[in-house]
């Protein structure tokens, strides 16, 4: 019997129990524990949850970011929690974690539900919320929680690799000219970072003034309360926090200036085509864990969007339409800036950028994916932070405290939610940026046909938070929870 079908196997067997388990009598609580109703509520759910997930496969409109769990749809999950399911022991703590995954759900679903052309009545989303939360908090469906933390420690959360391209495109053999290639690209980007920013004509993009708010000598306090709500100790903020964190952390942009497409704006949908408007220059956030060490740290990611990167070249295999950096905070227990790191949205060029004297490069990194790491003036990074960015490209070759340039206005932008983009208006409904595999159509690159054998899907083109495949040598991802444990230490 082949792996993958005895984990297909598993799998249906598994759902199958944890389903008639929710939906049948628990013969380990007494009579007393039992809710009859959220009993005949998680039987309902049951057939309703597998009606749904048909739905918007069918349609084409599912969540590529946190996917349902295939053998409990009810929950979804994202890479982290996964991984955090490894540690996650107690039943106070089972529990916790369980909600986070219904909850992760709940969103994801209403987000689904959206760009469906029959969507679900709020009633119908309400009852299925009611469902994952019941599982996720009543002490009868104790065991199946169990059972569903086991299945996903012995599971493997979607990887954006496809396999079987690296066996016929014999990627083993490629390897080392690709990190040849890998290695000459950074060569190039230290020299780019380290010559003096000469841009004949810039724009100046900072956020506005009205949106930040002083929290200075609340973030510790903020911190402390955070990491104390939950067993997990994660660090799990109220939105209103998270928002001031966000505006506190945003860095400004210079940005090289030649033509229209270097300017930032905000996505929209133009029949089948996604346009970039620039008249509403906009970040777009999301907040994001990480584990280093052992300790589970806060992220901030703040994502840009560009029409297009334009072809330098009769034949460029790097251009095409939409362009995009991800600029992402990692902040201490302290609420300290660690490290910055960014990507373009297609999960190419990252790099990190240490910011605190408290972390060291590994000298022998676990993972053998090259890094290109630069170090930081750690005194002077935290307050008005301003990313020096090429024209067309879109490379950041400049990470410092300046000021943007003297006598030049400055160009509001605004903060939103990157879940906005997840339910775009489109012909007077509702439609994400990204398809079902987590890319933009229209956005892909010829560089797809050169590299299909690293295995990603659509090389180049952009995609939504949580497919960012990033390494060509090893599978890796921008959001692998152990990232940061393969090139970096805790200073002693």
């Amino acid at each position: 019997m082949s792996k993958t079908f005895s984990q297909q196997l598993f799998a249906s067997l598994f759902f199958s129990l944890v389903l008639t388990a929710c939906q049948g009598t628990n013969n380990r609580a007494s009579t007393a524990q039992i809710n009859p109703s959220s009993e005949q509520l998680l039987t309902n759910c049951s057939a309703d949850i597998a009606t749904f997930r048909k739905l918007v496969d069918q349609a084409g409109v599912t969540n590529a970011s946190t996917p349902a769990l295939p053998f409990y749809p009810l929950l979804h999950s994202n890479r982290f929690l996964h991984s955090l399911s490894h540690s996650t022991k107690s039943s106070i703590e089972i529990r916790q974690w369980t909600m986070l995954l219904a909850e992760l759900a709940i969103k994801t679903r209403a987000a689904e539900n959206k760009n469906l052309t029959a969507p679900l009545s709020e009633s119908s989303l309400e009852e299925l919320a009611e469902c994952a939360r019941s599982f996720a908090s009543e002490s009868q469906y104790e065991q199946e929680r169990i059972a569903v933390l086991g299945a996903m420690q012995q599971s493997d959360f979607p990887a954006h690799y496809l396999n079987g391209r690296q066996t016929l495109g014999a990627l083993a053999l490629l390897r080392p000219f690709l990190k040849q290639r890998i290695l000459a690209l950074h060569v190039d980007e230290r020299r780019w970072f380290e010559e003096e920013e000469s841009f004949v004509r810039s724009n100046t993009y900072e956020i506005d003034a009205a949106l930040k708010i002083s929290t200075t000598s609340s973030v510790a306090d903020w911190m402390r309360t955070a990491y104390g709500s939950n067993e997990l100790a994660l660090p799990l903020f109220q939105e209103s926090q998270l928002d001031s964190l966000f505006t506190e952390h945003a860095p400004s942009l210079q940005i090289e200036f030649r033509e229209d497409n270097d300017r930032i704006g905000a996505p929209q949908w133009e029949g089948d085509h996604v346009r970039i408007d620039s008249d509403n220059p906009t970040a777009y956030t999301l907040p994001s864990m990480t584990l280093f060490e052992g300790r589970k740290l806060l992220q901030l990611n703040y994502v840009f969007w560009f029409s297009q990167r334009k072809p330098n070249a009769l034949i460029d295999l790097y251009s095409g339409n939409v362009d995009s950096i991800i600029w992402r905070v990692t902040l201490d227990e302290d609420g300290q800036v660690l490290l910055y790191d960014s990507i373009h949205s297609c999960g190419c060029y990252h790099k990190f950028f240490i910011a605190s004297d408290s972390l060291n490069v590994k000298i022998q990194p676990s993972s053998k994916e090259p890094a290109n790491i630069f170090k930081l003036d750690t005194a002077a990074t935290h307050d008005a932070l301003t990313l020096a960015i090429t024209a067309n490209e879109h490379y950041i070759v400049g990470v410092d405290s300046r000021a943007p340039n003297a006598g030049q206005e400055s160009i509001l932008y605004d903060v939103q939610s990157y879940d906005l983009l997840n339910n775009l208006e489109s012909d007077g409904g509702s439609r994400s940026l990204f398809n079902d595999k987590g890319l933009i159509a229209g956005s892909e690159r010829l560089e797809r046909f050169t590299l299909w054998p690293t295995g990603i899907l659509s090389v180049g083109a952009m995609r939504q938070w949580g497919t960012h495949a990033t390494g060509f040598i090893e599978e890796q991802q921008f959001d692998d929870a152990d990232l940061l444990d393969k090139y970096f230490e805790a200073a002693p």
